[in-house]
């Protein structure tokens, strides 16, 4: 493995849900790109705050945050929060970063989260399978991605396959999420959060921190030799 692709909702998504294992992805000279939609402008925490100096800020401490666990690939599609829906331009917008990194693997949303997660993970589940048909030419060459993982942002998520060890990466997690100043007091708890939920995941596989994932059947898997079925 090479690449993986990430496609997120907002810009602090990825660090939340799977800051430690990106970082264990960069640290074993994987390759990780980040793609976000929001752009933080309903962050505003009174009257007086300008949206679009929300906005710089976020997206600002957003780069400085994804530098610290190793992703020098981080974009934002700069849509306002509330605009993360399914769409056509945000669809293709989906295939197209899928073709442009041409990833082996794809991290994502799950579908049981509110309405701008839940967009994101219909839309990439999707075009994980889009991107790969002869079509859309506009957006690029097609690419199959090997497989796509959901992660857990908010809700938990449910019958995860993946129990990711990351006791050795969490505290750049940690790290990572402080860069987000301008989510400090509508997220003041996230620290809290963030160390109780690595601490349940992690007491399931005897480790310290863990980060979970669901690998998905949207795409069935072709099976050629039996004997990957055993493996």
């Amino acid at each position: 493995m090479e690449k993986v692709l990430i496609l997120a909702g907002h810009l602090d998504d990825s660090i939340i849900a799977a800051g430690g294992i990106i970082k264990k992805f960069t640290d074993n000279n994987i390759s990780v790109s980040v793609v976000c939609f929001g752009n933080g402008d309903e962050a505003t925490e009174c009257k007086s705050q300008k949206a679009e100096d929300i906005v710089k800020a976020f997206k600002s401490e957003a780069v400085e945050a994804h530098s610290v666990i190793g992703v020098s690939d981080f974009k934002c599609h700069d849509l306002p929060d509330f605009a993360v829906q399914e769409n056509r331009e945000n669809y293709r917008i989906c295939i197209e970063e899928i073709r442009r990194v041409k990833p082996d693997i794809i991290l994502g949303h799950y579908w049981a989260e509110y309405f701008q997660h839940m967009a994101m993970a219909r839309m990439t589940s999707d075009a994980w399978w889009q991107a790969a048909w002869h079509c859309s030419a506009d957006l690029g060459e097609p690419w199959t991605a090997k497989s796509f993982y959901h992660f857990e942002v908010i809700h938990d998520l449910p019958e995860p396959t993946h129990i990711v060890d990351i006791s050795d990466t969490f505290d750049a997690k940690i790290e990572a999420w402080k860069k987000f100043k301008t989510a400090e007091k509508h997220l003041d708890k996230m620290v809290d959060q963030l160390t109780a939920r690595a601490r349940f995941h992690g007491s399931k596989i005897g480790v310290k921190y863990a980060e979970v994932l669901k690998k998905s059947s949207f795409v069935p898997e072709a099976i050629n030799n039996i004997e990957r079925l055993l493996q």
